[in-house]
């Protein structure tokens, strides 16, 4: 069976799709904003280039949002010349001026989970005011707050600000010294302070501030403060080595050159435009938006892999950054080497120079960037990563109330295989996901506000929906080809257009690429079509003739008709290869045709091969003849080919019998292939069938066959997403040519992600209601 695509295909109870006029595929996707458009005003595209100009725009101006908590350890920095006296005043007015109305401190406009991170800066801002004397008003109005939500402190729904236990509590010691006089209930002080003599034996130098006094800040300092001056990129904790240790030229240079950019403020983390562009690339492609900026992001990504060659402490001593940027990078075909992730392949050794203080979010960068192994040997780093990231996700993560609630969506998405994922439902996801108030949180929750904004999230939306517009138009041209073609006398039922489409949509989700997307779908019917009349529909002597028609394309009319059925059957067939080959002659600029009937001739005549030869007995094939015959058969060959004829890039017949597409090809077959034969190993036993795994059982158990089999499709797909990735010395094949290949197969993954028939089919019909359908508003 070709690629599950009758396994995959269900009925559907979606609206009748119209017989919609035929139309350019350079004109369909903007048709599609007008259609779009009509239904509220003509300024609407208007305002949709509008909104992708200003993000253009901002793309460069990136900062994270101001921390109420760092703003008042930097305020409680002495002078230099005076410890009576503040070394940034600023800081004070600051936090005087930007008291919340409930008489707390924190990320504005808050979070109903962040209590905690409210209590931690707002118990800074009152330290920060009682030091120095000022704000009697906004210190009684801040003890209030404290006195209602104190309850808070050790409530475990409640997300926890990295270090809470160890800072809260060192600044409740540090109140009592101030005699500032807390509300809060004895039994949490002491349950905090518990936690806090627990934790502080671990390594706390990025929370120094919470150790105070207890720090060796002279070896903290020589060990970890940075080339911009800080320690741990982090304002509280370099100004906490300025309160406690005093004298450092370069920790006090490092707080002058954030307020000289923020004037009175400080954001958690500085510098921050390393994260800020890595999350915005990351947000652009998650949304689905990120091909509108090509070029901001390719000049993004050039600066960050510039970094990367240098081994830059702005990526390489952040673990977020560090994967982030490898995982980045390497999806966009930059070189780089998983060598750079060698010191997180031990999880004891990860732990144990993090310390307490690890973000859950590192855990999952972790895990993410580990997915993108592409050699079974040098790659070895990212399998340990993998491994352990993956189990204590599951066992800690998950299971151990180690995180919050929201953060265990996060999670799971990440436990599952990007590869085993439709991009398509992905972005739908993250837009209804999306929030313009998302934060984050380090010792203190932020946000990057040209990250998360209301003009990003509304450009998302009304981009999906005029993908989501121009999809369904295409779907009514593809049922207009099915019925001027009649494909129904030949067995196909009409549901068959939206699973051989939304086959289509997913391989080439590119609004420009319309007639490869159409032909990609068109295709999958036809390869339908065939499969059923040389598995079943045909007769021996029937598939010879349609054979010898192919093979007599120009004078068929001399062969003959073995039956009425190979008649109609060719008819059709005969149409539908003509007019594709005459749209591709047209992108190419020469004649195609018998490229693309060699192609079906090759296919035709492997199928029957399979059926007389193999199914009957007569010839049992090795295992590299079956998985090669069986790559080509499953369709790993033909449609892949074919598609790029139309994908508006001029390729020649040499570069198409090339060695490179050859490999390309071969191993996108064989994940294919194999794919299949792992989910329908059992029924075909049952049948009698030949499969990968009753080949293997002829020497080994049937689970060490299945284990075997599972070797060679992670080998083979390793394989393909290296050729996919790394960019071959002397490649002539645009990027665009090979990422056909590693669709196809990401698409297989995704069919046979699924356990049972059932599960696959409920999983299909939700697909494609949201992604032809659905509004996302629902």
């Amino acid at each position: 069976m070709i690629v599950g695509y009758r396994s995959t295909i269900i009925t559907l109870s979606h609206p009748k799709l119209g017989n919609g006029k035929t139309i350019s595929s350079n004109a369909i996707f903007q048709r599609s904003c007008r259609v779009r458009c009509s239904h509220s005003t003509t300024s609407s595209m208007d305002g949709f280039e509008d909104a992708r100009d200003r993000i253009r725009e901002n793309f460069g101006k990136l900062e994270l949002s101001p921390s109420s908590y760092d703003t008042a350890w930097v305020a409680m920095v002495p002078s230099k010349h005076s410890l009576n006296e503040p070394c940034f005043p600023q800081c004070l007015d600051w936090i005087i001026e930007n008291q919340r109305e409930d008489g707390s401190w924190g990320l504005n406009p808050s979070h109903p989970l962040l209590l905690k991170d409210s209590l931690s800066s707002t118990l800074a801002c009152l330290l920060a005011l009682t030091k120095w004397r000022v704000g009697e008003e906004q210190i009684k109005r801040g003890v209030g707050f404290i006195e209602t939500y104190g309850w808070a402190v050790d409530n475990k729904d409640q997300i926890s600000p990295l270090g809470f236990e160890v800072i809260f509590s060192s600044m409740i010691k540090s109140a009592e010294k101030l005699d500032l006089n807390l509300p809060l209930n004895l039994h949490l002080v002491n349950l905090v302070k518990c936690k806090r003599d627990s934790t502080i034996k671990r390594n706390v130098e990025y929370m120094g501030e919470g150790v105070g006094e207890l720090c060796d800040w002279k070896e903290i300092i020589k060990l970890h403060q940075r080339q911009n001056g800080s320690l741990f990129d982090s304002p509280a904790t370099t100004a906490a080595a300025l309160i406690y240790h005093q004298h450092d030229k370069k920790c006090y240079q490092y707080l002058y050159s954030i307020l000289q950019q923020h004037i009175n403020w400080v954001p958690t983390m500085y510098p921050t435009k390393i994260h800020s562009l890595l999350c915005l690339v990351d947000t652009l492609q998650n949304l689905g938006v990120h091909r509108h900026f090509k070029s901001e992001i390719k000049k993004a990504l050039d600066e960050i892999y510039r970094l990367w060659q240098q081994k830059n402490e702005d990526i390489f001593s952040n673990v977020t950054h560090c994967a982030m940027a490898f995982r980045l990078l390497r999806m966009s075909y930059y070189d780089v080497s998983s060598d750079e992730l060698a010191e997180f392949v031990d999880e004891e050794h990860f732990f144990a120079t993090s310390g307490k203080y690890t973000s859950h979010v590192e855990i999952l960068e972790l895990h993410k960037a580990s997915q993108l192994a592409i050699d079974h040997e040098k790659d070895d780093i990212l399998d340990k990563i993998n491994n352990w990231t993956r189990t204590f996700m599951e066992q800690k993560l998950l299971n151990n109330g180690f995180i919050d609630r929201m953060s265990k969506k996060e999670v799971e998405l990440a436990l599952r295989k990007f590869y085993t994922t439709s991009h398509l439902a992905e972005n739908r996801r993250y837009i209804k996901s999306y929030e313009e108030n998302n934060f984050k949180i380090l010792k203190a929750a932020y946000r990057s506000p040209n990250i998360n904004n209301k003009g990003l999230l509304a450009f998302s939306i009304h981009d999906f929906e005029l993908c989501q517009a121009q999809r369904r138009e295409e779907l009514q041209q593809l049922k207009r080809w099915f019925e001027d073609y009649r494909l129904d006398q030949l067995g196909l039922a009409e549901r068959y257009i939206h699973a051989s489409y939304l086959f289509g949509v997913t391989v080439i989700p590119e609004p420009e690429l319309s007639d490869a997307r159409l032909m990609y779908a068109k295709y999958v019917m036809l390869l339908t079509i065939v499969d059923d009349h040389f598995e079943s529909f045909a007769s021996k002597d029937e598939c010879l003739n349609i054979i010898e028609l192919v093979e007599r394309w120009d004078d068929y009319a001399s062969v003959g008709y073995k039956s009425e059925k190979v008649k109609v059957f060719f008819s059709v067939f005969y149409k539908s290869i003509e007019e594709l080959a005459t749209i591709a002659e047209i992108k190419q600029g020469r004649s195609v045709k018998n490229h693309l009937i060699n192609l079906w001739l090759e296919l035709m005549k492997l199928m029957l091969m399979e059926r007389v030869e193999w199914c009957s007995g007569k010839t049992i094939p090795s295992i590299e003849e079956y998985l090669y015959v069986t790559s080509i058969t499953f369709c790993a060959k033909l449609i892949p080919l074919s598609t790029q004829y139309f994908l508006g890039i001029k390729i020649s017949k040499d570069l198409l019998e090339s060695d490179e597409i050859c490999g390309l090809w071969n191993c996108s077959g064989r994940v294919m292939r194999i794919l299949n034969d792992l989910q329908d190993s059992k029924r075909e036993q049952k049948e009698v069938s030949i499969n990968l795994v009753t080949l293997l059982m002829k020497s080994m158990s049937e689970e060490e066959a299945i284990m075997k089999i599972k070797e060679i499709l992670e080998m083979n797909r390793r394989e393909l997403l290296k050729m996919v990735l790394v960019q071959k010395k002397g490649s002539q094949l645009p990027q665009l040519c090979k990422d056909i290949f590693w669709r196809t197969s990401k698409w297989a993954h995704f069919t046979y992600s699924q356990t049972d028939g059932y599960r696959i089919a409920e999983e299909m019909k939700n697909h494609i209601d949201e992604v032809f359908y659905k509004p996302l508003n629902h």
